[in-house]
């Protein structure tokens, strides 16, 4: 099958920089080890933190706990407890929204193991709204890294070339609870998250997609070439990482973000010539959550959710059972790209 788009791939994401702006500010880290926090009769421990966030992730010493939860409290009112899943180096990221306060519950073999947690608060700063760079012709609109603020001194991950094989969704868990003129402060806070405190030297996914439908380009390169992604520990290589905003176990992603990422999907896998509604072989490479061992070879669709590989609810119950809906959809805009 011949590529999607028919335009030049350098025009990809010819994206405008962004404007001067006087109200624009940095985004900044805290780490506050929790042992420093006194622990509970609940085996809680609570934090405050000396200025506000809006993302709270966690590093640990020693193995992985088997469970972190985590509440946060922003305008007097405690939000309700969300359970973090392991990744590489801490947990997953949790967009609270204004938040000051964090309290933390972890154990690992039936013992407390908060003493163990350093909390990483995140203030992604502000920017300007972004808006998509429409000149790109026949792919979705897409908000180049320069539009959502990413500040390139933080990126130190060496783009390794892979090949695109099949598309991997995700959903990035945390809060539903944000506006469409937050899905930039969200994705800028997951990077510095990704880049700098998991040491991963750039943000995971190759792109993002809101509940509003808005694509926002991910890791650096992965829209112009084919790059190794973040997204998914032993299956990283020949593959091409989608992460929706939200968590999407219980509630339905919403239709344009199910377009969004079939448009997205379609075209990437398009580029490649590798049909949306097709299956493929990947091999496995080591990982302490994968379902498979090293060098396994696994068939799979051209399109498939994190949990077919993993061991997570990624992309959530409800976001996973779109992914029939995604891979039908995208397979029509594929042929109907065809001269």
């Amino acid at each position: 099958m011949r590529p999607r788009l028919g335009f030049p791939i350098a025009l990809l994401l010819a994206a405008a920089a962004l404007p001067a702006a006087s109200t624009a500010t940095p985004e900044s880290s805290t780490r506050i080890p929790l042992r420093d926090a006194p622990l509970d009769r609940t085996q809680t421990r609570e934090v405050r933190t000396p200025t506000q966030f809006d993302l709270v992730g966690f590093a640990w010493r020693g193995p992985a706990p088997d469970q972190v939860e985590v509440r946060t409290r922003g305008s007097g009112e405690w939000s309700e407890w969300t359970e973090l899943e392991p990744a590489a180096g801490g947990s997953e990221p949790l967009w609270t929204g204004p938040a000051d306060t964090a309290q933390v519950r972890a154990s690992r073999g039936g013992a407390d193991a908060t003493g163990d947690l350093e909390l990483i608060a995140i203030d992604p700063g502000t920017r300007p709204v972004p808006t998509a760079d429409t000149r790109i012709a026949g792919a979705p609109p897409v908000v180049g890294r320069a539009q959502w603020g990413a500040d390139e001194n933080l990126m130190t991950w060496p783009p390794e070339p892979t090949r695109t094989k099949a598309v991997i969704v995700h959903h990035t868990a945390g809060t539903n609870d944000y506006s469409c003129a937050q899905s930039a402060d969200i994705v800028r806070a997951i990077y510095r998250y990704h880049a700098v405190e998991l040491k991963w030297g750039d943000i995971g996914y190759h792109a993002l997609v809101d509940k509003c439908g808005t694509v926002f380009e991910g890791r650096a390169g992965g829209l112009r070439g084919d790059v190794v992604g973040g997204h998914a520990r032993g299956f990283n290589r020949e593959t091409f990482g989608v992460s929706m905003l939200g968590n999407y176990d219980r509630v339905a992603p919403s239709g344009k973000a199910v377009e969004s990422v079939a448009e997205i999907s379609a075209w990437k896998l398009g580029t490649a010539g590798v049909p949306a509604d097709g299956r493929t072989e990947l091999i496995a490479e080591p990982a302490n959550n994968s379902h498979h061992p090293a060098g396994a070879a696994v068939a799979l669709p051209t399109i498939f959710g994190h949990r077919d590989v993993s061991k997570t609810v990624c992309p959530g119950q409800r976001g996973y059972e779109k992914l029939g809906p995604i891979r039908a959809r995208a397979a029509v805009l594929q042929r109907d790209a065809r001269p």
